[in-house]
């Protein structure tokens, strides 16, 4: 039995004719592609186990893990799509160099506290820090999110970078607050549609432990007419 795959090139759609079979995923059609029809088909992949998030796209208009991503005996017709929020460098493989720009102004690397080295940490001290740090750098939470795709012109800095600040500022020797940072980096935009959470490959409740938890704070921190100001006059730039 053969399957359909339509994979979005440079701006245009092609479709192959792929031969199917049992557990096989969309990165193996996509290799079947290179490998025997299309040799200069680009995608990214590294690992193909889920680790290195590399091979993300967009396959029938969700953002996944294409080496994770299951092809099953009713898909007849697949389409494939890079990630939509970044731009196209070839065919699958896109530019996520802005989130890296937003990453950089909220401090992403550890701020510790000084002292001769030694320090007890409790397990229940790093459980949050250590859920955030799964992050894979898949951007698939980045690409699925709402405020990110349909209103670009507000500067919010995306639920990956809000993982990779909130898994410093929970660790446990940590010594500086990026609250400050992320409420200028348009936190207060997510509309807590809990999108990023359902499609993290990873299980991080990006929604439930990092975004509200910090929207919480931000209202206990600069209270709720700072934020309406802080709302307004960023809508009006």
């Amino acid at each position: 039995m053969n399957i359909q795959i339509t994979v979005k090139r440079s701006g245009e759609e092609k479709t192959y004719s792929v031969p199917y079979a049992p557990r096989m995923r969309i990165l193996d059609s996509l290799l079947f592609i290179q490998e025997n029809l299309e040799p200069d088909l680009a995608f990214r992949w590294n690992c193909g186990e889920g680790v290195c998030g590399s091979c993300a796209g967009e396959v029938d208009g969700k953002p996944v893990l294409m080496c994770k991503a299951e092809i099953v005996e009713n898909m007849q017709n697949i389409r494939i799509e890079p990630l939509k929020v970044f731009p196209v460098i070839k065919d699958l493989v896109t530019n996520p160099s802005e989130v890296y720009e937003k990453l950089s102004r909220l401090k992403p690397y550890f701020t510790g506290k000084e002292g001769d080295g030694f320090f007890t940490i409790y397990e229940r001290e790093v459980r949050k820090s250590q859920e955030m740090r799964k992050c894979i750098d898949c951007f698939i939470c980045y690409d699925s999110c709402h405020v990110i795709r349909n209103h670009t012109k507000v500067g919010f800095t995306g639920p990956i970078n809000i993982v990779k600040a909130v898994a410093q500022d929970s660790h446990p020797q940590n010594n500086f607050s990026r609250t400050p940072l992320l409420e200028k980096e348009g936190v207060k935009f997510c509309n807590v549609t809990r999108c990023c959470t359902q499609n993290c490959p990873q299980n991080i409740k990006i929604t439930e432990n990092a975004i509200i938890p910090l929207k919480e704070k931000i209202i206990s921190d600069i209270g709720i007419i700072g934020i309406i100001k802080s709302f307004r006059s960023k809508k009006n730039e």
